[in-house]
């Protein structure tokens, strides 16, 4: 990304465009919709303190008869705003918010946050695309100090590279509303790798977040995660709309399953299942307790996969470190034979502090029709139960209420399974509990 560097300074570029998204659920949507192409220039203060939390922007004829109004929501854990629209760097028909760290130092996560609405020029009344793709390009970091951020409030949908640099995570929707929450976000955290250039050509580090029937983006923040020891600075955001696709990329590995699950509370397994590898070595299983720091937790060879279609692999993070954490993320690095790496996205798994959890038990384990799950819960609430093989294909889900301590639950129709290894799954009020092997004879 550019840099001003009277101020270390890097640009995240953001966009508003339309992309074609590779998740079957929206591809129809999408094909049939063309995004529109518009100008963010001539920023007008309307309401409010200029850069402050409440200023409410206009962004006059974004599309012939169509305003964009920008609302500032809030500055959060010492982020501020420097610019609505800064046009030294990037593209002159962009929006381009400068957002600024906290003034001192220490470990963060801090943000600015928007709204943005479509009203129409003549009588300000709400204006509807039929699709539309907000899109975050080059979100990076500083090479040292700061990684970028940027998260959607509910979108209907997004798409990263097949080889992405960003470590993307869907809230479940399931924690608490709050300002400082982003359970009800989608939310995409850069490398600490700064890329020169605003180029939308840098797919490893671009996220489009996806729309449709869309008159209102409830929430955007744009932020930083920095450390003990970064540099005050401020980042540079540039967005337009126009039609922009990321192209196929090939990847040495390809995957059709990444999970993670509690067992006991004092360990955490998780799994992968691949289709197709080339020129793999091994992979490294990455662990952080803040999202920001990750180290490696342990080696997993190529040629230590399970039996199955695909390979499948397996790791227990029974560390000491893990006593005492409430939550851990996890992150796969797989790494060529040439030295070269690719990450999955982060996965964030919930441990009881101060409590013990029942591991699940299955039976009767080989099965024929059935099996049951026998567990304890802390909690009343509901049960949601799967069923996959060892390539992470679906073949059963069930949802059912519990209650506080002992459960036993039945799950039936698996008579049709063909014999062989096969995966379930417990999770308890959107919490993965547990997973385990079973076999159908």
């Amino acid at each position: 990304m550019k840099s001003n560097f009277t101020l270390l300074r890097a640009l995240v570029c953001t966009l508003l465009l339309f992309t074609i998204d590779a998740s079957t659920l929206f591809a129809q949507q999408f094909s049939t919709c063309t995004a529109p192409t518009m100008k963010w220039e001539n920023a007008v203060l309307m309401t409010g303190t200029a850069l402050q939390p409440g200023a409410i922007y206009k962004f006059p004829s974004v599309t012939p008869g169509v305003d964009a109004i920008v609302t500032i929501l809030g500055f959060y854990n010492g982020a501020t705003l420097t610019s609505i629209d800064d046009n030294t760097f990037g593209y002159s028909a962009a929006w381009q918010p400068v957002t600024k760290t906290p003034t001192v130092q220490g470990a963060s996560e801090s943000w600015v946050s928007f709204k943005i609405e479509f009203k129409n020029s003549v009588d300000g009344s709400e204006h509807t695309y039929d699709c539309a793709a907000l899109s975050f390009i080059d979100v990076d970091g500083d090479n040292q100090h700061v990684r970028e951020f940027v998260a959607s409030k509910q979108p209907d949908g997004y798409s990263v590279s097949n080889i992405t640099l960003l470590n993307v995570t869907v809230g479940n929707g399931n924690g608490q509303n709050s300002a400082q929450s982003f359970d009800e976000f989608t939310k995409a955290d850069g490398p600490i790798l700064n890329y020169t250039g605003i180029d939308t050509t840098s797919y490893r580090t671009n996220i489009n977040f996806k729309y449709t029937n869309v008159k209102t983006i409830d929430e955007v923040r744009i932020g930083n995660i920095t450390d003990s020891t970064f540099a005050v600075q401020d980042r540079f955001t540039c967005g337009y709309f126009a039609p922009i696709d990321m192209p196929f990329q090939i990847l040495p590995v390809k995957y059709s399953a990444w999970d993670a699950a509690v067992i006991n509370n004092k360990t955490v397994g998780l799994k992968w299942t691949t289709t197709h590898e080339s020129n793999n070595n091994h992979f490294e299983v990455e662990r952080s307790f803040d999202m920001t720091h990750f180290n490696t937790a342990g080696i997993v060879l190529d040629g230590m996969a399970l039996t199955g279609t695909g390979k499948s692999y397996e790791f227990r993070d029974n560390s000491t470190e893990l006593k005492g954490k409430s939550k851990i993320y996890y992150r796969l690095k797989q790494v060529d034979n040439d030295g070269g790496y690719t990450y999955t996205s982060t996965l964030a798994v919930k441990l009881e502090t101060g409590t013990t959890a029942v591991a699940m038990q299955v039976y009767p384990n080989p099965f024929t029709e059935r099996v049951s799950l026998a567990f304890s819960s802390t909690e009343n609430g509901l049960a949601e139960l799967t069923v996959t093989n060892a390539n992470g294909q679906q073949f059963l889900a069930k949802r059912t209420s519990l209650i506080k301590g002992g459960n036993i639950l039945q799950i039936d129709g698996l008579s049709k399974l063909q014999p062989g290894l096969y995966f379930v799954k417990l999770a308890v009020n959107g919490v993965v509990l547990d997973y385990q092997k079973i076999i159908k004879k």
